[in-house]
């Protein structure tokens, strides 16, 4: 019995289907049927009931994969750990990163890490949806957002931003400039999408307040928000180290200076010890290392929702 079949078997049950785990693992479905299908006769039941194309787990294969995961997960690291010259790391990493300005210097850590485990592969791949890590088989991910609710997944602090409300003075002049939160209600606010569905329409107004602002103009792009604005068509809230790039354009003012800006935090995000590989673990290791050597200060927010998970 193959450990790599038994693997297989976890990633379609993980991603919720034959197709999608061909998909992530770029592997031919006839290839993963067949392989699947001697698995079953190995183990003398089914682990998926067959209709019409579709796969259902079975209740035994419910119970088999209860019983392998963690059993698997444990062998392979334990393997490598022992065989290894020196505990050599090797094995294949998904990494889903947000597109973040910081998406270069990030990069580049991970190419460093590259550098100093060359049996490591790595596939890196930028979403601004917030992807189920074991559905989809990603070992690690960036999120960003205020505070981390309660989850499966583990998640560490690696930085943060500053957000602030700005406009042109184009608008200002226009439409003169709100000193207070009940002013701002009646300004034109762009307004941004999350991936799921809702609208910010909520903002944070110092430490401890929040305004419900309104608009003619929704996006989920955080680049056309900021390209309405520079456009005079309304207020935006954006990351203060977005904003001063825009300082070789019509420059943007910063509204309610006096007010303690919100942080929004940067987090890795893991699954739980027992479901990471040696890869996995050592490159947590050494970019939490990276952050505390202060390779990342400031972590911002682009297309991304502030529910961490």
């Amino acid at each position: 019995m193959k450990t790599e079949d038994i693997k297989l078997f976890h990633h379609i049950v993980d991603s919720g289907s034959l197709n999608r785990a061909c998909e992530i693992l770029s592997l031919a479905k006839s290839n993963a049927s067949r392989r699947i299908k001697g698995l079953e006769q190995e183990l003398n039941f089914q682990l998926f009931h067959r209709h019409n194309s579709v796969m259902q787990v079975s209740d035994a294969g419910i119970k088999f994969y209860d019983k392998t995961k963690t059993i698997l997960q444990e062998f392979e690291t334990g393997l490598k750990e022992i065989s290894a010259p020196n505990h050599e790391v090797s094995g294949h990493l998904r990494i889903q990163l947000l597109a973040l300005p910081i998406l270069l210097d990030i990069s580049r850590m991970i190419f460093r890490f590259m550098d100093i485990y060359p049996e490591v592969s790595i596939e890196i791949f930028n979403s601004a949806e917030d992807k189920n890590l074991l559905e989809n088989n990603i070992d690690v991910a960036l999120r960003v957002g205020e505070k981390l609710p309660d989850s499966s997944l583990v998640a560490r602090p690696i930085g943060y931003t500053p957000f602030g409300l700005y406009c042109t003075q184009e608008y200002i002049n226009e439409y003169g400039m709100p000193i207070t939160a009940e002013e701002l209600k009646k300004h034109n606010m762009i307004r941004y999408r999350f991936p799921s569905g809702q609208i910010h329409s909520s903002l944070p107004f110092g430490k401890d307040q929040e305004v419900e602002v309104s608009g003619n103009l929704i996006l989920n792009n955080v680049s056309l928000m900021l390209e309405a604005c520079l456009q005079s068509r309304g207020i935006i809230f954006i990351p203060e180290q977005l904003a001063e790039s825009c300082a070789g354009r019509d420059s943007l003012v910063r509204l309610f200076t006096h007010i303690e800006p919100s942080l929004n935090y940067g987090w890795l995000v893991y699954p739980y010890r027992k479901h990471l590989s040696l890869a996995a673990r050592t490159f947590i290791e050494y970019i939490l290392s990276e952050v505390q050597n202060g390779c990342i200060v400031r972590c911002v927010s682009d297309d991304s929702n502030n529910a961490i998970i």
